[in-house]
């Protein structure tokens, strides 16, 4: 017998609001990489790089 730590109700549950909020889990998951990108992989050249895109995207925000 294997110990499942979720129910077949919960999972379908959790699979129903993916789909629902498909956008929504999406932008969670790209936040959730760039996290951790950031925090695990990063060198002071790719953060450089990353401040300048914050910055340009920040301006493009800015404007509309």
């Amino acid at each position: 017998m294997t110990d499942q730590k979720t129910s077949e109700a919960q999972k379908r549950a959790t699979q129903a609001y993916r789909e629902k909020n498909r956008e929504k889990t999406r932008k969670q998951s790209a936040k959730s990489s760039a996290k951790s990108y950031i925090n695990k992989y990063c060198d002071l050249d790719d953060l450089a790089e990353l401040k300048q895109l914050i910055k340009d995207r920040e301006k493009e925000l800015q404007r509309e």
